[in-house]
């Protein structure tokens, strides 16, 4: 769903990735020509359009994806979809570092967030939750509402799905203040992920990053 929302595509992605981790005889799959390269380090893995293929996709597909991610060095944002109760990518969540749930800043959306912050808490070994716009609140209003103190904000701009689209496409978009606000997060989302790693017995390599919306 990001990859059509932000204009950057959905294919390749999820749905090319489980299509040949299905057909392989093995996990050995080139995971990187169906994903989205941010830096030499970061890629994306853009999902379906559409919750209900989105569902239909990672139903028995979850574990083999997240095996062929762990077994790479890079770090992996998987586009996984609305993650609830009986979700077919639990098992990707219990092998993420951290799971960012990404929501729109209206009261409406928000007020959700505290049960899914408390699923993903079952599963994943950290949660985040992103908020695009402008809420009404503090981040630590929003951290203790949602349950986890892992929280950020980012602004919102008439023109973001070709900036986004031009930025991953490594475009002149890269220098826009959408784009260094988006690098700020990211930082500190790695920042997190480190600092989690570093008080955990699993071994980093066999996880991965998932994200929700």
């Amino acid at each position: 769903m990001l990859g059509a929302r932000y204009g950057f595509g959905v294919d390749p992605g999820a749905v090319s990735l489980i299509a040949a981790l299905r057909r392989a005889d093995s996990p050995a799959v080139d995971v990187s020509e169906h994903g989205r390269r941010v830096n030499d380090g970061i890629w994306v893995i853009p999902g379906p359009e559409a919750g209900e293929r989105a569902t239909r996709v990672w139903r028995g597909s979850a574990a083999a994806v997240a095996d062929g991610l762990s077994s790479d060095d890079r770090v992996w944002f998987v586009d996984a979809g609305r993650a609830d109760a009986g979700s077919p990518i639990e098992p990707l969540l219990d092998l993420s570092s951290m799971s960012i749930v990404l929501t729109r800043s209206a009261t409406e959306d928000l007020v959700q967030i505290p049960a899914r912050v408390e699923f993903l808490r079952q599963h994943a070994q950290s949660v985040g939750v992103l908020v695009v716009g402008k809420p009404q609140h503090s981040v630590d209003d929003l951290a203790g509402f949602f349950g986890t103190d892992r929280v950020w904000t980012v602004g919102t701009d008439e023109n973001l799905v070709r900036i986004a689209g031009e930025a991953v496409a490594g475009g002149r978009a890269r220098r826009s203040w959408v784009w260094r606000s988006a690098l700020s997060v990211a930082a500190d989302i790695a920042e997190a992920i480190v600092t989690d790693e570093s008080e955990s017995f699993v071994d980093p390599v066999e996880r991965t990053v998932g994200g929700t919306a």
